[in-house]
């Protein structure tokens, strides 16, 4: 199965925003009106960049720029807290540095398994319970949940072949790469059609890998003759 090569990309991050606190107090027989029992908000979930050999291309954010963890869920009376959001791990190739809007390298994702904190989930607010002092002995108020970062990214792959095709010339090696990836290199009946590297991916099951089309090679290139 042939896949487009994507060697530049933007993406939207947000993390999950924070639960607010609950305001709420203790109800039993007998009492009318007891102390405070506010749960807190849950934290959100944080985005995650992180570093997979098993990507080869930013092809995925193409058409579906954007990627948002979830968010903290809100507390309850009974000094219930709220549950935190799940982070979300975003899968990159290996090789892959990120930018700011102005252009600033803020992470380098060169290996397996680097990762990133892309987008840091908001803080769960505070129940009614937490602020419960000598002073103030039926707090009504609670705290909102702090809101997710949100931000767009620009991600750049430094191109790394898996496989690199390489012959004489019009060998057929521009032919075998058209036909297993989605890669376009001219094809033509005369030498040297292929001038500079052409780069696709390759799918097969579960498996993805960068093949690379070398310009064609002959006697004496290691001393620049044709094309070097």
């Amino acid at each position: 199965m042939s896949a487009a090569f994507v060697d530049e990309a933007q993406v939207h991050v947000k993390g999950g925003d924070g639960g607010a606190g609950s305001v709420s107090f203790r109800r039993e027989a007998h009492v009318p009106k007891g102390g405070p029992d506010g749960g807190d908000g849950g934290n959100g979930g944080d985005v995650w960049l992180v570093a997979d050999r098993n990507v080869a291309s930013l092809l995925a954010f193409r058409d579906h720029p954007h990627r948002a963890a979830t968010s903290g869920v809100h507390g309850q009376g009974k000094a219930k807290h709220g549950a935190h959001g799940k982070d979300l791990i975003v899968r990159v190739p290996e090789g892959t540095t990120v930018r700011d809007r102005d252009g600033t390298v803020i992470a380098d994702l060169a290996n397996e398994g680097d990762r990133w904190l892309a987008a840091a989930g908001g803080r769960g607010g505070r129940g009614n319970a937490r602020f419960l002092s000598n002073r103030r002995r039926a707090p009504s108020f609670a705290e909102q949940g702090e809101v997710g970062v949100e931000r767009w990214l620009d991600l750049e792959l430094r191109l790394i072949a898996d496989v690199a095709l390489v012959g004489f010339p019009n060998a057929g090696r521009s032919t075998l790469i058209s036909r297993v990836s989605a890669a376009k290199p001219k094809i033509a009946d005369y030498p040297f059609t292929t001038l500079e590297p052409h780069l696709g991916v390759v799918r097969y099951d579960d498996v993805e890998f960068v093949m690379a089309d070398i310009p064609g090679l002959i006697e004496g290139a290691s001393e620049g003759k044709g094309l070097g």
